[in-house]
Formats: C-alpha cells, sequence, structure tokens
C-alpha cells in the first residue's frame, strides 16, 4: 500500500511543516549562493524541495518498510527530484547543479 502511493502519478505531495519548510528555504539559499536564481525559481525550489523533504521524512519514519525499501524509495525520491528540478533550472544552471548536488544534497540512505 505504501509503496503505491510513493509511487502513484496522481499522489499529492505531504504539506511541509515548519522545521522541513526551514529545511528547504536553507537548502535553497545555497543552491543559490551556487547557482544565481531568479526569484520565481527560488520560490519553485523553496516548495519542491519542502514537498521533497517531507516526504523523505514520511519515508524514514515509516515503521512498515524495510532499510531496504526505505533506501529504494529515498533514492527514487532523489532522482524524482532531480528532474523537477531539470524543468526549474536553465541548462546552465542544471549542469552545475549535476556537479554540485552530491555536495549539497547527497542522498539519504539508512544503513543498519
Amino acid at each position: 500500500m505504501t509503496s503505491s502511493a510513493l509511487s502513484a502519478q496522481d499522489y499529492i505531495a505531504p504539506e511541509p511543516n515548519d522545521r522541513q519548510m526551514e529545511e528547504a528555504k536553507m537548502l535553497t539559499q545555497v543552491l543559490n549562493d551556487e547557482l544565481s536564481l531568479t526569484e520565481k525559481q527560488i520560490l519553485q525550489i523553496e516548495k519542491l524541495n519542502g514537498e521533497f523533504i517531507a516526504r523523505r521524512d514520511i519515508i524514514v519514519g515509516d515503521q512498515g518498510l524495510t532499510i531496504v525499501e526505505k533506501n529504494e524509495f529515498l533514492e527514487s525520491i532523489y532522482v524524482e527530484q532531480g528532474n523537477e528540478m531539470a524543468d526549474i533550472l536553465a541548462r546552465e544552471q542544471l549542469n552545475l547543479y549535476k556537479r554540485i548536488r552530491g555536495d549539497l544534497q547527497p542522498l539519504v540512505v539508512i544503513v543498519e
């Protein structure tokens, strides 16, 4: 049930809480420092980051998932977020983002 909900086409992202939005804004500021974002991009990326941080937290906190399943879902949303960033960033920004993303926003992996 969880896996189908997380990957469904009509999935509605959870509303980020205040802590998640603060994390999203900090990450967006770091990206802005590197990518020189426009105001429109900042707003879009803050929203995107908030949604994905909320999703990440749901996955990490789901006691019904195994560690392997959690890692698969985390990798899936990491890739999905990167794909959605491609719709927001200009080509030059995207090329730089791909090079620096691993340092600024590493993939979360859960280990036993």
